[in-house]
């Protein structure tokens, strides 16, 4: 380490020689237990790739580098060189003025005037999906959520009917690339193996796959000749400040691809663990049913679904507990410090958000599931970022948010819902999943 530059304490020796070997497999195990051993915030040195990695948990620091001064902060090569190679340059991937051209392009499609007129769609879809839903019925919540995020996403940003095997294979390709990906940037050296042995080769064909069924989608909506008035058309009327110019077919599929991923994969991942929680939690379940009692009429309008409620406090406490959203990663553009530490330009910044919503520094009993946390007035300010924060957060929020709860109230004014496993197995992938999410029925 530089002695110009102070970098936080350092994991090394025989701890950073198992960092390495282990984060392959349990990032969050290795992760977690070096925060417990270096604090909230450590250094990693990657003699081999010469890469110099800070991890924090902590607060002041996490909103330094996303709020403060997230000018001298990029997306990480992680994301902008690995993950795009197989993604496009969408938002997700996207950096400096060509991510901020994008975004202002798109923005206006989530706003929460344009989300509260999906709720229709919303519903039908959802309501489609519990339909086979009866009594003492075993499931796997885990694939009726990928499947139903997925056709949500379709249907109200695109208004598009994806045959359930272009779902599936799209669902399949996803997970297959993020494996990939997350060797890659875990494994020293890694990318060159898999391209010896045509790993990434196999993935960037998936890739092109995965793009040319949302090229369909595309080629459809342009020779049906309707107006259908959501996200696709808007964004392919949009037309850049500049130049007047439309957005080109590789970078709207790029950007729809990317919305496709982050729009049904976070929240079906979210939407595991929240009812994982409700099960585990027959009081929160009591009390969210008496809510969706006394709700009546108004359970599904946007005021409601969208309004500070006890199905929102479960989401977000679900959420806290098992953030899909799992780190955050940042590039220094150029030399940089705060408080007593110091870094110097490209150091990587891996922000463990996962950690922070466990840090018992901020939140009590950080273990436990306590809906009612987020009833303080102080919420606002709690060491919460499940969908990040300053002007990268999340463009999805609201409509996540929305279509969580009414999930959530559709779900269980009807049924109940009881995990076998008393423990979910998580994956650490670009999010955070679980890998089933197996129990039984019942109807109310």
């Amino acid at each position: 380490m530089s002695s110009e530059f102070n970098y936080p304490t350092e994991i090394k020796g025989t701890r950073k020689l198992y960092s390495l070997l282990r984060g392959i497999k349990d990032p969050l195990k290795v992760i977690s237990g070096n925060h417990k051993i270096a604090g909230d915030s450590y250094y990693l040195k990657a003699t081999l790739m010469d890469k110099n990695f800070i991890f924090s948990q902590d607060k002041e620091f996490i909103e330094y580098i996303l709020k403060q001064n997230h000018k001298n902060y990029s997306k990480s090569e992680i994301q902008s060189v690995t993950l795009a190679k197989y993604l496009g340059n969408g938002l997700l991937t996207n950096n400096g003025k060509d991510w901020l051209k994008q975004r202002r392009l798109i923005q206006p499609g989530f706003s929460k005037a344009k989300i509260t007129n999906l709720i229709s769609i919303m519903e039908e879809v959802t309501d489609h999906a519990f339909r086979s839903f009866k009594s003492d019925m075993e499931v796997d919540l885990y694939d009726v959520f990928h499947s139903l995020a997925f056709n949500i996403v379709a249907k109200t940003l695109f208004s598009s009917d994806i045959a359930e095997h272009e779902v599936k294979e799209l669902s399949k390709i996803i997970t297959e690339i993020q494996e990939v990906f997350a060797k890659e940037v875990r494994i020293p050296f890694s990318s060159e193996v898999l391209k010896f042995f045509g790993v990434i080769d196999k993935a960037i064909t998936k890739s092109k796959r995965s793009k040319a069924i949302i090229q369909s989608v595309l080629d459809k909506r342009r020779s049906s000749g309707e107006q259908k008035n959501d996200l696709l058309d808007m964004l392919i009327q949009a037309r850049y400040e500049d130049t007047q110019l439309p957005m080109s077919d590789e970078q709207l599929v790029d950007e729809m691809l990317i919305l496709f991923i982050a729009g049904h994969e976070t929240t079906a991942n979210a939407l595991s663990f929240i009812f994982f929680e409700i099960s585990q939690n027959p009081e929160a379940e009591e009390k969210l049913k008496k809510e969706i009692a006394e709700e009546s009429e108004m359970l599904f309008t946007s005021e409601s679904l969208m309004k500070k409620s006890f199905t929102s406090n479960i989401i977000k406490e679900a959420m806290r507990l098992h953030s899909p959203a799992w780190a955050i990663d940042r590039q220094a553009l150029e030399d940089d410090s705060f408080k007593h530490y110091s870094w110097k330009k490209g150091t990587l910044i891996i922000l463990y958000i996962t950690g922070l919503h466990r840090n018992p520094k901020y939140w009590k009993d950080p273990d436990s599931f306590i809906p009612e946390r987020f009833d303080d007035e102080n919420a606002k300010n709690f060491a919460y970022y499940p969908f990040g924060a300053g002007p990268r957060l999340c463009i999805g929020e609201h409509f996540a948010m929305m279509e969580m709860a009414l999930i959530v109230r559709k779900f269980y004014k009807a049924f109940s819902f009881k995990a076998y496993d008393k423990e979910l197995k998580k994956k650490a992938f670009v999010t955070l999943r679980t890998t089933s999410l197996k129990g039984r029925i019942a109807k109310i």
